[in-house]
């Protein structure tokens, strides 16, 4: 495993992090997150994808992303002169969107994500699994989105993607009776904050990642997962899905399909004002009416006549 391009990327990025969490407007999210910080290293992730916490409007919001990208750029450089820097911008702008660091044999990627910006609930910090700190001999304290925020996410990802690699993640997660109220409601906000028509995450078109998994995860795993048990998961996770939504929340995930949100359908403050929820109801209201008509259809009937 030490002599792996996974565990030369995951011991680049660990070394990085805390340059990251000097900027305060940032917390990790994703399967970095998920693996060294939730669950005790079930598994290596290469990625450092993050949160832009304040809730600004968009213009101003990219200016600050850019700003702390250049800061951390320049800490990265100060600690390893031997490293290079590419930088991911906003065309026509120069704002950064994105970093990649290359030391050595490993490369990593810093990717604020632009559109879903603020948070649900409270990010938290975490310190480092055991597994992890043994492994690399290193101690590490993170501010990181909270578990139900983190599993929310993961889970579109992995509805949208199937990607191995989150439905590896979701896997820990049912396995251990994780998707609870919390983050079945932060599911639901980033269902409904999700580019893709909701009922086509919801009742998803399966299809064949073996190849991605022999390529992309078999290799960073450290506990073992078969793609037959991934498979297993993907169709558990819908049903799951499915089964635990409430009578007011797919009311409440149809309301903002209508593109009239009832809010108080749903139970939490402040979801209305989160950018990429904004953006979203903005899109669904100036749909062509027959389109939207026969959308809201497919959504209604997939919820309560199956």
């Amino acid at each position: 495993m030490r002599d792996s391009v996974y565990y030369k990327q995951a011991e680049l990025l660990l070394r990085i992090l805390p340059i990251i969490n000097t900027e305060v407007d940032f917390a990790l999210k994703g399967g970095t997150a998920i693996n060294f910080f939730v669950r005790d290293m079930p598994r290596l992730s290469v990625d450092i994808d993050l949160t832009y916490l304040p809730m600004s409007e968009r213009e101003t919001a990219l200016e600050g992303i850019s700003k702390s990208l250049l800061a951390i750029s320049g800490k990265i450089k100060k600690m390893f002169p031997d490293s290079q820097i590419s930088s991911k911008k906003i065309h026509p702008s120069d704002s950064l969107s994105g970093l990649i660091i290359r030391r050595g044999d490993a490369t990593i990627k810093i990717e604020p994500n632009l559109i879903l910006r603020g948070f649900i609930f409270a990010p938290q910090v975490r310190s480092f699994s055991k597994k992890a700190q043994d492994m690399f001999e290193t101690a590490v304290s993170m501010k990181i989105l909270s578990e139900a925020e983190l599993y929310g996410g993961k889970i579109c990802a992995a509805l949208d993607r199937q990607h191995p690699r989150d439905l590896f993640d979701v896997k820990f997660l049912l396995d251990s009776g994780g998707f609870k109220e919390q983050t079945r409601k932060a599911f639901i906000v980033h269902l409904i904050s999700h580019p893709r028509p909701m009922v086509e995450l919801l009742n998803p078109n399966f299809i064949d990642t073996r190849d991605i998994y022999e390529k992309d995860l078999k290799d960073m795993m450290l506990e073992k997962v078969e793609y037959e048990e991934l498979v297993e998961t993907r169709n558990r996770l819908v049903q799951v899905i499915i089964n635990s939504l409430t009578p007011e929340e797919k009311n409440f995930v149809l309301s903002v399909k209508r593109g009239e949100p009832a809010w108080g359908l749903l139970g939490l403050d402040g979801v209305e004002n989160l950018p990429a929820v904004k953006w979203k109801v903005l899109n669904i209201k100036n749909m062509h009416p027959t389109k939207h008509k026969k959308a809201f259809e497919k959504l209604r009937v997939f919820f309560f006549d199956r």
